[in-house]
């Protein structure tokens, strides 16, 4: 992130790091594990799921804090969980919550950690979220969804261009797929404060985006 909204959104995130851990701001570990992080986010295959993900994600915690039980576990699996990342594997998410047992491990209480653990698996999005602070977590992770259509736009040409190794026809298949179950849930997201915020705008963006997909594919 060379560029000068990189630079800023790396300052800026430096800063709610140490902040969110005020009380050990001075450990030596801590501009280690804030450098790697963003070296990980910034490997050249993500278009998408960087830096830029996270500080969104960081901001939509901020305003939605007050709706967290553990808003410190919730905000450090924000920060982990695409710490791991590869389109071409199917454990990221867990690959992404060992890498954060790993690296905070004698930061934090077990405790800590496997709530931690558990917010991360959330943002798998293939099972229902078990506690408030993972509604929140999977939301939080989603409210690109609901973005501007300029925004959602971005959003998926980062998604295509990470999976640029994919064939055409089988990656509008799989797109489709993956939009169409989260149109087809009764509600796109589980926590009252993020319907109310987007998800009249999610389900035009997705409803748009399968159509577009449709629309292109061959003719049998």
């Amino acid at each position: 992130m060379h560029d000068q909204r990189g630079n800023t959104i790396t300052h800026t995130t430096l800063a709610r790091w140490l902040k969110l851990w005020s009380d050990q701001a001075d450990h030596p570990a801590l501009k280690r594990i804030y450098d790697d992080l963003v070296k990980m986010y910034g490997e050249p295959h993500r278009h998408y799921h960087d830096l830029r993900h996270i500080s969104r994600c960081l901001e939509e915690l901020a305003e939605a804090r007050s709706h967290a039980d553990h808003p410190f576990e919730e905000e450090l699996a924000i920060w982990f969980h695409d710490a791991v990342y590869d389109p071409r594997r199917s454990d990221n998410e867990e690959a992404s919550a060992g890498y954060a047992m790993e690296t905070l491990g004698k930061l934090t209480e077990k405790e800590i950690l496997e709530r931690i653990r558990s917010l991360i698996l959330a943002t798998r999005h293939t099972d229902p979220p078990r506690s408030d602070d993972e509604r929140l977590i999977a939301d939080i992770d989603l409210a690109i969804l609901g973005s501007s259509a300029e925004e959602y736009r971005e959003y998926e040409d980062g998604i295509r261009r990470e999976y640029s190794w994919v064939p055409e026809d089988r990656f509008k298949a799989g797109r489709t797929e993956v939009l169409a179950r989260f149109l087809e849930r009764d509600h796109v997201y589980h926590t009252g404060h993020f319907r109310e915020k987007y998800e009249a705008n999610a389900r035009a963006n997705l409803s748009h985006s399968i159509s577009e997909l449709r629309a292109s594919d061959p003719p049998h």
